[in-house]
């Protein structure tokens, strides 16, 4: 199935507030909204490890996923009276789904929820997939997080580290921000440091690293800042004043070492703000 430039929502009993979130997004990209859920039959969606799945059983599994495709369709509408919607009960293995679903579309949504170990490693691992692999960005937006009604003013922000790893997201983030009208911060973070010389290259390396965009981007505002704390830190406490944090990733290899490195799950599962991976070609 093609998408051609719809904003694909997985759904799932996480996907209420990024339901609404890529419903406005949708609308503020003239896009259509399209509602996936993929029907992965497990031996733990019968009665247990070893047994088959029985006619009644499998009817179950597809009335629940239908009522959640309805929802959802419901709620979107709701906040976007006007939005063309479509929805698709697929069948299949859900991160293959997922990916191949990716092609072409403007960028894929998914929930997030808290909960305990398990559920947080097992959220980490899928969204750790698609965050290498999707073929367009991945937004996640957790879900049960109050919303403040300053949110659509607040700026985007978005991390940058100085390779080619960072134009994907520094793009991602302008067209994000034309589209909402808002500002975008530019963070560039090294570590810590206590030389003066490294002050002024990190400054010359976000200056380099944003050189032709403001150009591009006439009519948004760019702000830049650098800082020595970690990155992880230095995002995820920034973010908390933005409405989207935006990151790139290497795709297949993982995430830009320099910004991410092994802190890729941790922001996945810890920022409460919107995050948006944009993919490396």
């Amino acid at each position: 199935m093609s998408n051609g430039d719809a904003v694909i929502v997985a759904v799932d009993e996480s996907a209420g507030s990024a339901v609404t979130w890529a419903a406005h997004t949708a609308a503020l990209h003239h896009a259509p909204l399209h509602l996936l859920r993929v029907l992965e039959i497990t031996p733990d969606a019968g009665l247990g490890l070893g047994t088959t799945l029985t006619t009644e059983d499998y009817a179950r599994l597809e009335d629940h996923a239908t009522w959640l495709l309805e929802t959802a369709a419901a709620e979107a509408a709701k906040s976007e009276p006007g939005l063309t919607i479509t929805t698709e009960l697929a069948t299949g293995t859900v991160l293959p789904t997922l990916l191949e679903r990716t092609r072409g579309a403007r960028m894929l949504v998914g929930g997030a929820r808290g909960g305990g170990t398990l559920r947080r490693a097992l959220l980490g691992s899928v969204s750790s997939v698609l965050a290498r692999r999707s073929h367009c960005p991945f937004v996640v937006v957790r879900d049960g997080v109050d919303l403040p009604p300053d949110l659509p003013t607040r700026p985007i922000l978005v991390g940058v580290d100085g390779t080619k790893i960072s134009e994907p997201a520094i793009g991602a983030a302008l067209d994000e921000a034309t589209a909402r009208g808002v500002a975008v911060i530019a963070l560039h973070a090294e570590g810590a440091s206590d030389d003066p010389e490294m002050d002024a290259l990190d400054d010359y390396v976000l200056g380099e690293s944003l050189a032709g965009w403001q150009e591009r981007y006439p009519n948004v505002r760019i702000d830049r800042e650098t800082t020595h704390d970690s990155p992880e830190r230095a995002l995820l406490e920034l973010s908390t004043g933005t409405q989207l944090l935006v990151v790139g990733t290497r795709g297949r290899g993982g995430f830009t070492s320099k910004v991410f490195g092994s802190t890729s799950q941790s922001l996945l599962l810890s920022v409460q703000t919107p995050i948006m991976i944009a993919p490396t070609p």
